[in-house]
């Protein structure tokens, strides 16, 4: 079933305060019953040429499937365009998934999925979710964004432990009360004592900011470097991605030390 999470960022502007960014992050374990694990499984996604963000958990294949159908059509312009607010955009992209579902074999279906779909129009930041359950089939709501640092939601089987830990973040006296970092600092713990075994596996995170569009990020953890909870042992560009550690500090992936001048967080 997996975990999936997502938190904004806030900041204070003359105007007031403003949402800063958004992220989904999840596990990376994908599970089939007791018979297997696989901890390099993609479950977030987002778009190189629009500020369009997804992840899932439940069901492994279709929303796999559909969002590897989606991106490379929001990214050659087919669905979206560029003057469409965040409404219209999610609009098109539950109505894709809603089309997709009417065809689909419901007996292949491993139980239920959620899918988020985060996006961004001008400053305007949305999240929402499509669901599907065979008791109440699909459904589409967006989820409401505080003007505070937080967590927005979390699902999946790994929910339960998830929401446990988080407790201890939401007290105003532990040291990433109401920060973007701390949702993430909750997230990288709870994968290192999870009891659950549909859930494992480092954390894969997408995001978006102000401006450009969705923004993938590494993992470097005990001097090694991690896409999508495979380390990446290949030559790989490493400069054209965003790399965070265990407290989210930004990090060089060459020098593999946390980037001069920035902002050292408490673990």
């Amino acid at each position: 079933m997996t975990l999936i999470i997502s938190w904004i960022g806030v900041d204070d502007k003359k105007e007031g305060k403003e949402i800063s960014s958004i992220y989904i992050a999840s596990d990376s374990r994908y599970t089939w019953g007791n018979a297997g694990k696989f901890d390099f499984g993609i479950k977030v996604f987002g778009s190189s040429k629009y500020p369009e963000i997804f992840g899932f958990c439940g069901d492994v294949l279709f929303p796999s499937t559909i969002l590897g159908q989606l991106i490379p059509q929001i990214d050659n312009g087919l669905l979206l365009n560029d003057h469409d607010n965040c409404d219209t955009k999610n609009e098109i992209i539950s109505g894709y998934i809603k089309t997709s579902l009417d065809t689909y074999p419901k007996g292949f279906l491993a139980g239920t999925f959620t899918i988020l779909h985060g996006t961004r129009n001008g400053k305007v930041f949305k999240l929402f979710k499509t669901s599907f359950s065979p008791e109440t089939g699909i459904k589409n709501e967006e989820i409401e964004l505080p003007k505070v640092s937080k967590k927005v939601y979390s699902g999946g089987s790994g929910k339960t432990e998830f929401d446990k830990n988080w407790e201890e973040w939401e007290k105003e006296k532990h040291n990433d009360f109401r920060t973007s970092r701390g949702v993430y600092h909750c997230l990288y713990q709870t994968l290192k004592s999870i009891k659950d075994p549909q859930t494992g596996g480092l954390p894969q995170i997408v995001g978006l900011y102000r401006n450009k569009n969705s923004r993938l990020f590494g993992i470097v953890e005990n001097d090694k470097k991690y896409i999508y909870g495979k380390e990446s042992s290949e030559n790989i560009n490493s400069t054209t991605i965003e790399w965070r550690n265990e407290n989210f500090e930004r990090m060089n992936p060459e020098t593999l030390k946390i980037i001069e001048g920035a902002q050292r967080q408490p673990s």
